[in-house]
């Protein structure tokens, strides 16, 4: 690993989801997050979009939205929530 590479984690609440999803869910969240700490054109934090009123930005996954913020400094993509984008959006999101 160079020191220009980034790696992605889940924390705990997103952990627990994850492993409650089917294994398409599984797979189609990991293979994303796999695409984005490996992409040589863009850093993760430009696949987030900002939200008001949490500490993290929305990163849109096919019907996931996962609650994610970027770690410069260990360059790591953390992911704090993943929730279904029907259920993701409450009153106030932007």
């Amino acid at each position: 690993m160079s020191d220009d590479d980034w790696t992605w984690k889940f924390r705990a609440p997103a952990k627990r989801t994850y492993d409650d999803l089917d294994a398409h869910g599984q797979n189609r969240i990991t293979d994303k997050l796999d695409e984005i700490v490996n992409d040589q054109w863009r850093t993760p934090d430009d696949y987030l979009e900002p939200l008001t009123g949490v500490p993290y930005s929305k990163l849109r996954i096919g019907q996931f939205r996962l609650g994610a913020d970027c770690d410069r400094a260990t360059k790591t993509l953390d992911v704090y929530t993943i929730e279904n984008r029907g259920s993701a959006y409450k009153p106030g999101d932007d």
